[in-house]
C-alpha cells in the first residue's frame, strides 16, 4: 500500500511538473512573439554604446588628468562631464522608448529597465553636478574648510554607490534581452533556436564589437564592470554555438 502511495504521488508530481513546464512554455510564446527582434536587439546594443561613451570619457581623459594641479578647472571639467553624461543617457533612453508599447511583453520589460536606469542615473548626475557647483563656489572663495571637503567627498561617494545600484537594472535588462532573442520554438534537438538569421547574428556581433571588442568573456564574471557584464551576457548568446540562428 505504501509503495502504491509513493507511486501515486510520484505520478502526480511528474504530471504537474510536465503541466507547469508546458504552461511556462506557452506563457513564453505568448509574451515573446517572434516579431522585430533583430531591430530591437540592434536598438538595445546601440543604447549600450552610450554607456560606453560615458565610461570612456571618465576613464581615458578624466578632469583630474586634464587639469592636474588646477582644482577649479577640475571642478568645472567634472560639471561639464556630468552634462555630457546626461546627454548620452537621454539618447540611450530614446532608443528604447518606442518599444514600451510593443506587444512583446519581454521587450517592454527590457525597455522599461533601460529607461528606469537612465532616469535614475540622470537624477543622480544632477545631484552630483549640484554638489560640484556648490563646491566650486566654496573653493573659489578660498574659504573651504577640510571638514567641508570631507563632507563633499562623502556625499559624492554616496551618489556613486547609488549609481552602481541603479546600473544593476542594465545588467538585468541585458540578461532579459538574451531571452527576447530566443524563438517561440526555442528548443530543438540541437540547442536553443534564435529568432534571428545567421546574417543578423553576425551583424549584431559587429555592432557589439564597435565598443565591446575588448570584452571576450561569456556571461557574468566576478570583477566585471557594469558595461562589461552586459556585453559578456549578450556575447554568450550570440557566440555560443548552442544558440542556433535561422538560415
Amino acid at each position: 500500500m505504501r509503495n502504491k502511495t509513493i507511486f501515486f504521488f510520484l505520478a502526480v508530481f511528474i504530471f504537474f511538473s510536465f503541466f507547469n513546464a508546458l504552461a511556462a512554455e506557452n506563457l513564453f510564446k505568448k509574451n515573446n512573439p517572434d516579431f522585430r527582434k533583430y531591430e530591437f536587439a540592434r536598438s538595445y546594443i546601440s543604447a549600450l554604446s552610450y554607456f560606453n561613451a560615458i565610461d570612456r570619457r571618465w576613464k581615458t581623459n578624466p578632469p583630474k588628468k586634464r587639469f592636474a594641479g588646477d582644482d577649479l578647472k577640475i571642478i568645472r571639467g567634472s560639471v561639464e562631464y556630468m552634462v555630457f553624461d546626461n546627454s548620452d543617457l537621454r539618447i540611450a533612453k530614446n532608443y528604447m522608448l518606442k518599444y514600451l508599447k510593443y506587444p512583446n511583453s519581454l521587450m517592454r520589460k527590457v525597455s522599461d529597465l533601460m529607461v528606469v536606469s537612465c532616469d535614475k542615473d540622470i537624477a543622480l548626475n544632477n545631484q552630483s553636478k549640484k554638489l560640484w557647483e556648490d563646491w566650486l563656489v566654496k573653493k573659489a572663495s578660498g574659504k573651504a574648510t577640510v571638514e567641508e571637503e570631507k563632507a563633499f567627498v562623502t556625499a559624492q561617494q554616496g551618489l556613486d554607490a547609488k549609481r552602481t545600484k541603479s546600473d544593476e537594472f542594465i545588467i538585468r535588462a541585458s540578461i532579459l534581452l538574451t531571452k527576447v532573442l530566443l524563438s517561440q520554438d526555442n528548443l530543438n534537438e540541437k540547442g536553443h533556436l534564435l529568432a534571428i538569421t545567421e546574417k543578423q547574428r553576425n551583424r549584431l556581433l559587429d555592432d557589439l564589437d564597435v565598443y565591446g571588442n575588448n570584452v571576450l568573456d561569456w556571461g557574468l564574471q566576478p570583477g566585471q564592470s557594469t558595461l562589461d557584464a552586459c556585453i559578456a551576457v549578450i556575447r554568450e548568446t550570440l557566440e555560443d554555438p548552442i544558440f542556433i540562428a535561422h538560415k
